[in-house]
């Protein structure tokens, strides 16, 4: 993880748009500009004044949330997560780039404008000037309203994430839908995530803290993910894999062993296995909900499950039930403190 780290939720604000910035344009063009008697050529020196009002706008409320965007996508995991709500086809690098390339000619105008304002002849000049200027530098914002667009569109998906702390471990909760991420999180950790019937309930990644013994540790509940490989996932998928692929110390796998399940024992074994073959990442195996089914099929899922990752600890829970917690935080305090030494 980079070293500088900053959270989302607390730098980032949202870019006005082409609506937005008109409207306030408009209004620096009416509203009254107080000059000492001492001021000579007043009406210049007010139309001067009304470029560096829309140009200090723009750099504050345009310019310095772009660039504010720009190095929280120095961070991998929150470029990708950005990345990731924009429509198939977009860079968020280019659409940040493009949106500060053109800005920057706001600027460039301004200082010519504001020049040839106080150079002008005399107000009906000025004005006519002014109005020249503003006519360019609504038209540049008004081309650049999809970026602006797409640019608050991952503005907003950055700030319902976490702030991931980089000098505690994370643990990501992975599985499919259904299988209990969210009630176990709720029951181990300080995170109080939605639970419900339904697949696909949890949306967004939801973040907890874990203190066990002399450990502390951020422990993820994801989205759940589908037996598919990660081009054909859905943006909500994406968003678990990229928090796997970009945070995790330690992945913990939930099962349901139910013969019921909706999605099958088989696709909850396939996403494991892809996990063993393609995520360089400690895994544990917990089979859920053990108090729903006999023993014969607890074996069963369980010797299942060691085929597919031999040699990987599998832990027997049941989080609504409260059974098998304490073994499993002794597990993940164990992992963690392991992980933290090497």
């Amino acid at each position: 993880m980079e070293k500088k780290w900053r959270c989302p939720e607390e730098t980032l604000r949202k870019v006005p748009t082409y609506g937005e910035i008109r409207e306030y344009v408009l209004k620096v063009g009416i509203e009254s500009i107080s000059l000492s008697k001492s001021v000579s050529r007043k009406a210049l020196v007010r139309y001067a004044t009304r470029i560096d009002r829309v140009f200090s706008y723009l750099t504050r409320n345009v310019i310095g949330p772009l660039k504010g965007f720009k190095g929280i996508l120095q961070i991998g995991f929150y470029k990708d997560i950005a990345s990731n709500a924009l429509p198939e086809g977009y860079s968020i690098d280019d659409v940040v780039g493009k949106l500060l390339g053109k800005l920057r000619k706001v600027s460039v105008l301004s200082r010519e404008y504001k020049a040839r304002v106080s150079a002008s002849f005399d107000s009906a000049e000025a004005k006519e000037i002014y109005r020249e200027y503003i006519g360019r530098v609504l038209s540049i914002v008004r081309k650049l309203s999809k970026d602006i667009e797409l640019v608050n569109r991952a503005i907003a998906e950055l700030r319902r994430t976490p702030c991931i702390d980089p000098s505690l471990p994370v643990i990501a909760v992975a599985g499919l839908p259904q299988v209990g991420k969210s009630t176990l999180v709720s029951v181990i950790s300080s995170a109080k995530p939605k639970s419900s019937p339904f697949p696909f309930t949890t949306k967004e990644i939801v973040m907890g803290h874990i203190d066990y013994g002399f450990s502390r540790f951020q422990i993820l509940d994801l989205p759940g993910i589908l037996d598919r490989p990660p081009e054909r996932m859905n943006e909500i998928e994406r968003k678990a894999f990229i928090a796997i692929t970009n945070l995790a110390n330690l992945i913990l796998y939930l099962i349901d062993p139910s013969e019921d399940f909706y999605y099958g024992l088989e696709s909850q074994l396939n996403l494991l296995r892809y996990f063993k073959e393609n995520v360089k990442v400690d895994i544990i195996v917990v089979v859920n909900k053990i108090d729903k089914v006999s023993p014969e099929r607890l074996e069963k899922v369980v010797t299942a499950a060691s085929e597919v990752v031999p040699g990987t600890e599998i832990i027997k829970v049941s989080a609504l039930g409260r059974i098998g917690l304490e073994e499993l935080l002794r597990t993940l305090a164990k992992h963690i403190g392991r992980s933290s030494e090497l």
